[in-house]
């Protein structure tokens, strides 16, 4: 701030300007005074010495007489038929010459720079009483008038420059005092603006105490008013940042004034989208338009997502449209995922039952009557009712997976165990099939925690399928190594393997790889999806690496300290 716009500066120069204006007229008034009084004084004195003068000339007849004894005094002049007597000095001569020349009107006047001098001249005229003219001239020096005014003039500015001094000093110190706690207002005014909050300390009860209180009662107001506003922001913010919907509010120039977090995402990834993004501005405006609320559900690629403008109005006003984006994807999957799975559930069902019925009505009808195909056919309804047991078995387990019920033992085993048990289990299906199995454990230390049934499922349904997908001549095996707290466990093929566009998405309920290539025995398209989420509640990882035509391989990764999660 310029000093000049300082309220202290303004008031102080206003004071000085008015105590200066006071000053510099009392001492023109005083100088005047005094001059006019020692004027007058002057004046009164010649007209009682040119009196005094009067009566000696009216009082002789004899010239002669009176010239001698009037001539002895200084400063006098005697005008006798234009004739000048007296002391006959250079100042008396100067006086008589200017007189002459008309130099002054009236009986008394002032005559200047006279030998550097001014004088006070009176005249008085006595030709009346004689033949003759007369005139008696008295004048004086008014240089001790001059000097006593310049020193009373000097008097006069010093006094008025102590004053002035004194003025200066006692007024910037009032005002100094009175506006002290204006500027601490002031200061504090600013300090609430950055959002500094204080409270200024009430000296007075004036005004400017009052204004104090007043200010101090406001600062609070603010302090709270502005505390509930945060508070309300954040709780606001939490809320919007909780929720899994984009919230989004635009004013009328469809210009975004607020989104949360979600909102953010959402927002960008419909800026990716040219062609949908200015059909999206447009609903905005046409929703400011007429002012009615819509839902939209949107499909952008693989994903899906919803609508729904609301505009924002207040007496007929329109402030904006807020607009709610909920991605709906993972609901339409699910529901997509639902309707498959009541279909592939339905037809994975329907061929086993068919088969069931047909067969068991073929006994019971006698129409196969040879022990060799009642065996058979008895052969094929075990089989077909071991495969819905299997689905059945899968399914529940999913259901109990998905609630969270399925319950896990994870204590310390031993995997070799596990794995001596799997190998004899599998041996006899591998030579049947003329695959080469074997299982290499490099001496690692096999104890360590997991749910012994739970990870034999795995390994089951990873054997199962690369039995499937393999043919006479391939080799499956497993493979256990240590990296520090982890087991790394290995199931590889040397089987047909698994196309680039399926191993994103064969941990899928139901998926299922292409049927023609497997052994003839068919999956329920579950299996993977109860590995996966088995290793999950172990806390452990499995990836997959497959190269068509040449096998496949599962890798899972298990802490080996662990619990369930």
């Amino acid at each position: 701030m310029k000093v000049l716009n300082s309220v202290v500066t303004k008031l102080w120069l206003t004071i000085i300007l008015i105590v200066t204006t006071v000053l510099i007229i009392l001492s023109v008034i005083l100088s005047m005074y005094f001059r006019n009084y020692m004027l007058n004084s002057t004046e009164a004195l010649l007209e009682e010495e040119i009196s005094r003068a009067e009566e000696i000339v009216l009082s002789r007849h004899d010239n002669q007489d009176f010239d001698s004894t009037l001539l002895r005094e200084d400063n006098l002049i005697i005008y006798r038929d234009g004739q000048m007597i007296s002391q006959q000095s250079s100042t008396d001569r100067e006086i008589f010459s200017r007189i002459i020349e008309g130099g002054g009107e009236g009986n008394t006047f002032l005559l200047d720079d006279i030998g550097g001098h001014d004088y006070m001249v009176r005249v008085s005229n006595l030709s009346g009483f004689f033949d003759e003219d007369m005139a008696i001239i008295k004048y004086r020096d008014l240089e001790d008038i001059n000097e006593s005014m310049t020193a009373v003039t000097m008097i006069i500015l010093a006094s008025g420059f102590v004053l002035f001094l004194i003025t200066t000093s006692f007024a910037f110190f009032l005002i100094n005092r009175i506006t002290r706690p204006l500027i601490n207002l002031k200061n504090a005014a600013f300090r609430t603006a950055k959002g500094k909050y204080n409270t200024i300390e009430t000296k007075s009860r004036d005004e400017i105490g009052e204004l104090t209180l007043a200010f101090n009662k406001m600062n609070n107001d603010i302090q709270n008013n502005i505390e509930q506003i945060e508070h309300e922001k954040n709780l606001r913010e939490q809320i919007f940042t909780s929720i899994n919907e984009g919230v989004l509010y635009f004013d009328r120039e469809v210009k975004l004034i607020y989104s949360n977090q979600k909102g953010n995402l959402l927002y960008d990834y419909l800026k990716s989208q040219p062609d949908t993004f200015e059909h999206f501005h447009n609903d905005i405006r046409e929703i400011a338009q007429y002012r009615r609320p819509a839902v939209e559900r949107v499909e952008i690629k693989d994903r899906h997502m919803q609508f729904s403008y609301t505009p924002v109005e207040q007496d007929h006003e329109l402030f904006g449209v807020i607009l709610l984006i909920r991605d709906i994807t993972e609901e339409v999957n699910t529901e997509k995922m639902r309707s498959e799975f009541i279909a592939n559930v339905s037809h994975e069902l329907k061929t086993p039952m068919v088969m069931l019925s047909g067969y068991s009505e073929a006994l019971i009808d006698d129409i196969v009557t040879g022990p060799d195909e009642i065996k058979e056919m008895a052969g094929i309804i075990k089989d077909e009712s071991d495969r819905m047991n299997t689905m059945v078995n899968e399914l529940i387990t999913i259901a109990r997976m998905d609630t969270g019920s399925d319950f896990f033992n994870i204590d310390e085993n031993d995997f070799g165990d596990l794995l001596e048990k799997l190998a004899a289990r599998f041996r006899h299906e591998m030579q049947e099939n003329g695959i080469s199995f074997t299982v290499d454990t490099h001496d690692s230390n096999l104890l360590f925690n997991f749910d012994y049934d739970k990870i034999n499922q795995v390994l089951t349904n990873l054997l199962d399928n690369a039995i499937r997908y393999t043919s006479e001549g391939d080799g499956i095996k497993i493979d256990v190594t240590e990296a520090g707290r982890f087991a790394i466990i290995e199931v590889s093929d040397t089987g047909a393997g698994i196309l680039p566009e399926h191993q994103e998405r064969v941990f899928e309920r139901f998926y299922k790889v292409d049927e023609s290539r497997t052994r003839g025995k068919h999956g329920t398209g579950l299996g993977l999806y109860i590995v996966r989420s088995i290793i999950h509640r172990h806390n452990g990882t499995i990836e997959l690496e497959s190269e068509f035509g040449s096998g496949t391989t599962f890798r899972i990764v298990l802490p080996k300290t662990n619990e369930e999660r």
